[in-house]
């Protein structure tokens, strides 16, 4: 395994680890890992670990990730703001199981 991905293993470990400590939104981790998850070598387009961030980011990739909100009206993220701690709630209900699975498959041996 190359240095490449040894580093994009280690940060998704270190994501996965910073949702269960709640100190990232599953909203906004669902999105990075799976960033990461396609510059990681040998995972499968359907890959059982993966799958509750797909589904969260296919459920909620309306909402504006932190790095766009400059982009949009304060009055419209107000708007938006019960969705937001809606969709967190619920993502953080599907997703902790993937975050260990994640954990347990890419940390270092």
């Amino acid at each position: 395994m190359n240095e490449n991905q040894i580093l994009t293993r280690r940060r998704l470990v270190a994501m996965a680890q910073a949702m269960l400590a709640g100190d990232l939104s599953f909203l906004e981790g669902a999105a990075q890992i799976l960033a990461l998850k396609n510059q990681l070598d040998g995972v499968a387009d359907r890959d059982p670990d993966f799958d509750a961030f797909v589904v969260i980011r296919s459920e909620t990739d309306h909402l504006p990730l932190e790095a766009d909100r400059s982009q949009w009206l304060t009055e419209a993220l107000a708007r938006l703001e019960p969705e937001f701690r809606s969709s967190e709630i619920w993502a953080r209900s599907l997703a902790p199981q993937a975050c260990k699975n994640l954990i347990a498959r890419f940390s270092d041996q």
